[in-house]
């Protein structure tokens, strides 16, 4: 026997789940595990374990002697699959395993023996721990921010200018969509087309290329800038842009060789007015916000590169195509993010609530997507900001020891009590009770704001004091009431059932 080791021999149960690395797609062995040991001499204790999953056939166990309690670990183990067996290797922490056991894996039970000061056996069976206040309904008094039904309660943060959120208007991977627009210039004029694209974007200015890039890359707007001229008149504008994976989109402006808004541009306005609108023209800076989108076009075997050279459609006259309408003039402060079957995804920036508020009790369900292979502040990274201000951590810090940029911990002021992060994939709480800062009558702080926060109903801030503003906050100034941030930090973090409860203020603000 080798010493500071155990070897625990599992059947898999199955074998296409283990080491994958796709989002969203459960691993046989991740999460809790609960149960009991005894040592050869007949005593019995209690038995926890959680085994973090890290990709690549990777993973880590922590042997506990009970959850929810800020102790150190009785062993912390790594593993590694090999064949049909995982060995998990202690690494230190608590008391030393040695020797092996023949466990098994059998229907949500495992079973082992360990060897060291005391000699004995363990038995723990899978185990799913909710948390009390998931799915908890709102009261009559509560102001229903998320029900799963609409977005109407959030605005987007920010962004880029004139964006076309293709991934949330056509969605798909390994695709082409395609705008089109009308543009009327008062007279014949040059002018640049000043372009940011994900991915590649191909351009038509009155059924002539006038570009084309190939790119893999995130919007920008300006990455692409086109000289052109205008016709007296009206001018047909025909923009392709491909996708590899993930988010997309493009934004187009029109300028002058300076980069000033470009005079006597007028963009198609339908048919209530057959001269075109200059007035959200120039609200938006030059950014075109009215266009006809078509997509995703697709073939099949060809990636986003491969797509771009292919005549889909829209490029051949006399086709028959389907066109939406967009005007990103009505949907400029719309919140982004996807939503389906009751519950909103991260996608395309940070979202606000459109009101603000002061004091308040929040609930808020929020689920980690599966991210095995990443590390640290890239696991499942988002945060809810209070006040538009104070951000609590959300991340998948499953196993970890809790840190204050971990889930639950406040940036650089406060770790929580105990690390109360469940597995990735299952739903989480947090329940916050909110005070915001005080000032006298002549503006200086007399109180910083308190907050109280259970994690899945443990309590891991208890009125703590919160000094300053954390990092990522919208504004400066404590003194204004403010909204709810949720933050994109670019992992597909899902988050349902939110609402709050507005409190009387206590004291002078």
């Amino acid at each position: 026997m080798r010493s500071k080791e155990i070897l625990i021999v599992v059947v898999i149960l199955s074998m296409g789940l283990i080491g994958s690395v796709v989002a969203q797609e459960a691993d046989p062995f991740m999460g809790d595990w609960q149960g009991v040991r005894q040592t050869d001499s007949g005593m019995t204790g209690d038995l926890s374990m959680q085994v973090i999953a890290l990709g690549n056939n990777q993973y880590r166990m922590r042997v506990l002697e009970s959850f929810d309690w800020p102790h150190d670990p009785v062993a912390v183990m790594d593993a590694e699959l090999k064949g049909q067996a995982v060995r998990f290797k202690s690494v230190g922490g608590g008391t030393e395993w040695t020797g092996e056991g023949d466990g098994t894996l059998k229907d949500g039970k495992f079973e082992g023996k360990y060897k060291g000061t005391d000699d004995g056996s363990f038995s723990v069976k899978r185990v799913v721990r909710l948390s009390p206040t998931l799915g908890a309904k709102p009261p009559k008094e509560a102001i229903i921010l998320f029900d799963g039904k609409n977005l109407d309660e959030w605005k987007k943060i920010g962004g880029v200018a004139g964006l076309v959120n293709l991934a949330a208007l056509v969605g798909g991977d390994n695709a082409a969509a395609y705008l089109r627009t009308r543009i009327r210039s008062e007279g014949e004029q040059k002018a640049v087309l000043e372009i940011g694209s994900d991915d590649g974007v191909k351009v038509w200015l009155n059924d002539k290329v006038v570009h084309a890039n190939n790119a893999a890359r995130g919007v920008t707007p300006g990455q692409d800038k086109i000289p052109v001229t205008f016709n007296d008149g009206w001018n047909n504008l025909l923009v392709k842009v491909t996708n590899g994976g993930g988010d997309w989109g493009v934004c187009v402006r029109i300028a002058d060789e300076q980069g000033k808004i470009l005079p006597g541009i007028f963009e198609m306005a339908g048919r209530e007015n057959q001269e075109g609108s200059r007035e959200v023209f120039e609200k938006s800076n030059g950014f075109l916000t009215r266009w006809r989108v078509a997509g995703p076009f697709r073939m099949e075997g060809k990636d986003g590169t491969a797509v771009f050279d292919i005549e889909f459609d829209p490029e051949k006259a006399g086709t028959q195509v389907e066109w939406k309408r967009v005007s990103l003039e009505a949907e400029s402060n719309a919140a982004p993010w996807k939503l389906a079957d009751g519950v909103m995804e991260v996608r395309g920036g940070n979202i606000a609530t459109r009101r603000q508020f002061q004091d308040y009790s929040l609930h808020l369900e929020f689920r980690l997507p599966f991210m095995p292979t990443a590390r640290g502040q890239a696991r499942a990274n988002s945060g809810v900001y209070l006040h538009d201000q104070y951000e609590i951590q959300i991340l998948d810090s499953y196993g970890l020891e809790g840190l204050d940029n971990e889930c639950g911990g406040i940036y650089q002021i406060a770790r929580p009590r105990i690390n109360m992060c469940a597995p990735p994939l299952q739903w989480q709480t947090y329940d916050i009770e909110f005070s915001a800062a005080r000032f006298d009558s002549e503006g200086k702080k007399v109180r910083n704001a308190i907050l109280t926060c259970r994690h899945n109903g443990v309590t891991i801030h208890d009125k703590l004091e919160i000094p300053r503003p954390t990092g990522g906050a919208l504004r400066s100034d404590e003194k204004e009431p403010g909204g709810i941030y949720l933050q994109d930090h670019g992992n597909p973090m899902q988050f349902r059932n939110i609402w709050i409860v507005e409190k009387p203020q206590d004291a002078s603000r």
